[in-house]
């Protein structure tokens, strides 16, 4: 099996891409990314209506990422075979359907389920998005800048709105609009060029299975997918995205049960969010500017551990206006960090398997994005809520210093 490069080699030269590509790339990502977010809203504030213990309440909330988690390397493998865009649009598609399912079986059980599906079928449209990047724009870094800087301005629009919904039409309402959202990114994805398999666009590559048995999961898979962690850069690039993902999973789970707790409307909660977005945008624009300044490893791993800690000490902060101004840090930290990982994962994945090297850096980011809510609801039972965010913050931090010890130094500047 063939490993990729040790090295990205990014070309100084910009591929010219068409606007009409462009933009349906950029509106598939507004509509997908931004969909984790209002997920991130509503179901919070639905299961605390059906009141169940705080470790049920990070089972449900964790549950989003175990599909993703499993088979988003499967997923990403069947886009390099069959082509990003049709699998993308059968599962936009999906999504459209799922969210109504919420308010129709208020159920423990049931809710765990439309987790796991409606997280699967989401992060795989978003996993589409990125293969784009990679196939039509060669991973060049203002194009991914310009992903992240669309998908933060619809975290930045969406929020807000379904919170305010949430407030004046209650869940039905809420659902309702994330199924309105779901039809966005189904219509945009209808945009994106067809294009070929990454498997077609290879000479020489080996037919691999088709028809129904094509889409089943395959080990070849995973074992291609894990073998990019023998690039460096992969390998730096999916150490920080866990621990990225890490302080999402406190943002998505208790983040927003502690707010509920001290009062916060969830008009005021969707603008919190809506403030990720925004600033988040403006971080994906400054990536150019930061990284020709400051080392790869070091911007990274400074822009993680900002993030993370802007989030772990939401208990010290008493007013909206603290926290919006915390909450914005950090949406310029994640701005910043995305956009390199989504740069420089194309870039060191090879032509064949942008797909697959997507899906692994979001396949291991969901490994902490699961536990970390059902270790927090753990957590909060034994030392209570606003502990617990100290707690899980300073493991998070941990694991940031000892990726920066155990990682050998990048001296190259992008």
């Amino acid at each position: 099996m063939a490993i990729p490069p040790s090295e990205p080699a990014p070309s100084s030269t910009l591929t010219a891409v068409p606007w009409r590509v462009q933009a349906a790339v950029y509106g598939t990502g507004l509509f997908a990314n931004s969909s984790l977010q209002l997920y991130n809203v509503v179901v919070p504030l639905w299961v605390v209506l059906l009141n169940p213990s705080p470790f049920m309440i990070g089972v449900v909330l964790g549950a989003r990422q175990v599909l993703p988690m499993l088979f988003s390397i499967h997923g990403g493998a069947l886009m390099d075979r069959l082509g990003a865009r049709r699998v993308t649009l059968w599962l936009a598609g999906a999504s459209v359907c799922i969210p109504m399912l919420y308010p129709l079986m208020p159920w423990i059980p049931a809710l765990i389920v439309l987790q796991m599906l409606g997280g699967f079928s989401v992060m795989m449209c978003w996993v589409g998005v990125q293969s784009f990047v990679g196939h039509a724009m060669k991973g060049q870094p203002v194009y991914a800048g310009r992903l992240t800087l669309w998908t933060r301005m619809g975290v930045f629009m969406g929020p807000p709105l379904v919170g305010a919904i949430w407030d004046l039409a209650g869940p039905w309402g809420a659902f309702g609009f994330m199924t309105f959202w779901a039809a966005g990114m189904f219509g945009a994805a209808l945009c994106l060029p067809p294009g070929e398999s990454a498997q077609e666009e290879i000479a020489g590559a080996k037919p691999r299975r088709t028809g129904a048995k094509g889409l089943l999961p395959d080990w070849r898979d995973y074992v291609s997918a894990f073998s990019l962690l023998a690039v460096p850069t992969i390998a730096l690039v999916m150490g920080a995205t866990t621990l990225r993902h890490a302080g999402t999973g406190i943002q998505g789970s208790f983040y927003v049960v502690y707010l509920n707790e001290i009062g916060i409307a969830g008009t005021a909660i969707g603008t919190l969010f809506s403030l990720i977005g925004i600033c988040g945008a403006a971080g994906s624009l400054m990536v150019g500017f930061l990284a020709r300044h400051i080392a790869q490893r070091t911007l990274l791993l400074l822009a993680v551990a900002l993030s993370v800690i802007m989030v772990t000490i939401v208990p010290l902060l008493g007013t909206f206006i603290v926290l919006a101004i915390a909450i914005g840090i950090r949406g310029l930290c994640t701005g910043v960090a995305q956009s390199m990982e989504i740069a420089l994962t194309s870039q060191g994945s090879g032509a064949g398997a942008q797909g697959r090297g997507v899906a692994l850096r979001l396949t291991i980011g969901r490994v902490a994005a699961v536990f970390i809510p059902i270790m927090m609801g753990g957590v909060v039972e034994f030392v209570g809520l606003r502990e617990s965010f100290y707690v899980m913050g300073g493991l998070i931090l941990a694991g940031i210093l000892m990726l920066a010890i155990l990682l050998p130094n990048d001296k190259r500047r992008a």
